[in-house]
């Protein structure tokens, strides 16, 4: 079964766990029941009640499955730039800016 991992709500049965392949980045948040979640790779395993959510952040297979009846939803979560390399780029974007407005400047003396 594919499922949707981008944006969409499910229903998980007692005793019939589904496979998440790619699920690295997805946020599963409960919203009925109770949830048991286990990651490969990441320690633990994790429930959760209505309410409560997990990001997925290791690339291994990933089980889910209801305690008793329960729903998920998911939602991918875009990927945030590491501060180093945001501060970068925002730098060389202020420095085109001023280049830019250098060159403007000197096109107007002529």
């Amino acid at each position: 079964m594919n499922l949707d991992l981008s944006n969409s709500e499910f229903c998980l049965t007692h005793h019939l766990p589904i496979r998440l392949l790619a699920a690295r980045g997805v946020r599963i948040t409960c919203t009925a029941g109770l949830v048991w979640l286990t990651v490969a790779g990441e320690a633990g395993d994790i429930f959760l009640t209505p309410g409560q959510s997990h990001l997925v952040r290791g690339d291994g297979l990933a089980l889910l499955e209801g305690i008793g009846a329960g729903r998920v939803r998911f939602e991918k979560v875009a990927p945030r730039l590491p501060a180093v390399l945001l501060r970068t780029v925002q730098r060389l974007l202020q420095r085109r800016r001023r280049e830019d407005g250098e060159f403007d400047a000197a096109i107007a003396r002529t």
